[in-house]
């Protein structure tokens, strides 16, 4: 037999519901207004049943326009773009960049200083996610890279008509614009080990081309952003078997 809702009953319920709606408020009015500049955004995911990478290089204006590059791969499909677009906020916290059809959508989340720090593509067929990082307004210089860098990435490769996970674990030193590392892989499940050095090629002050080879005598290609403040560069593989995306850190003392 139900018990009828008292007064009491009721008005308890609505405390949580009251509580949320209130932190909900607070919550969307904590950050800035969009900071304006330029931005590296590192992306991964799929599109339909092929694995997809990008790196983009995006200047934010204060009327709400945007224009950048776009390096992108799709399964083994390679493109570089120049594009344009507008960001509008959506509230205090969250607003939606629309680019032109060589870019693409994207629902954003701002930090509390207004910086785009989240994303995910807003393409149909797409789950792609979006790592954001503010470029300072500085040259890359050769020397700004020196030191040791790390990272951890998951990719793809092909194998036997189908798209296999792979993860990769690096580090290496960079001089000037050489570098010498060590890369441990995973192969859906296979292990490697490989010793390898490369060069970067400066294109475009923060954009440029890698090219490495290890220590079998593989060669490996990848357009590259590197980090403004000095702290890192992001990667995009763009031929071969292999689709891998990362982001390389400077490792803090």
């Amino acid at each position: 037999m139900r018990k009828p809702l008292t007064l009491a009953t009721l008005l308890l319920s609505a405390v949580p519901l009251a509580f949320f709606r209130s932190q909900a408020a607070s919550l969307s009015g904590a950050c800035a207004a969009p900071a304006t500049g330029q931005y590296l955004i590192v992306s991964q995911g799929m599109r339909g049943e092929l694995p997809l990478g990008s790196l983009q290089l995006e200047t934010w204006q204060p009327d709400g326009s945007v224009s950048g590059t776009r390096f992108l791969r799709v399964g083994r499909a390679y493109s570089e773009t120049p594009y344009e677009g507008r960001w509008v906020s959506d509230s205090s916290c969250g607003l939606t960049v629309t680019r032109d059809e060589e870019g693409h959508n994207s629902k954003v989340l701002l930090t509390e200083q207004g910086l785009p720090h989240f994303g995910l593509s807003d393409r149909a067929q797409e789950v792609v996610t979006e790592q954001w990082i503010q470029q300072p307004d500085r040259n890359c210089e050769a020397d700004a890279l020196n030191g040791r860098l790390m990272s951890l990435q998951r990719g793809h490769t092909l194998s036997a008509a189908s798209w296999r996970p792979n993860a990769v674990i690096q580090q290496e030193t960079w001089t000037g614009w050489r570098m010498v590392g060590l890369a441990v892989s995973s192969y859906d499940g296979s292990g490697e080990v490989a010793a390898y050095q490369g060069q970067f090629t400066q294109d475009e002050n923060c954009i440029g081309r890698i090219r490495q080879q290890d220590d079998r005598g593989v060669t490996y290609a990848y357009a590259a952003i590197l980090r403004s403040d000095g702290q890192g560069y992001a990667y995009l593989q763009t031929q071969g078997d292999d689709l891998t995306v990362a982001l390389v850190e400077r490792i803090r003392r």
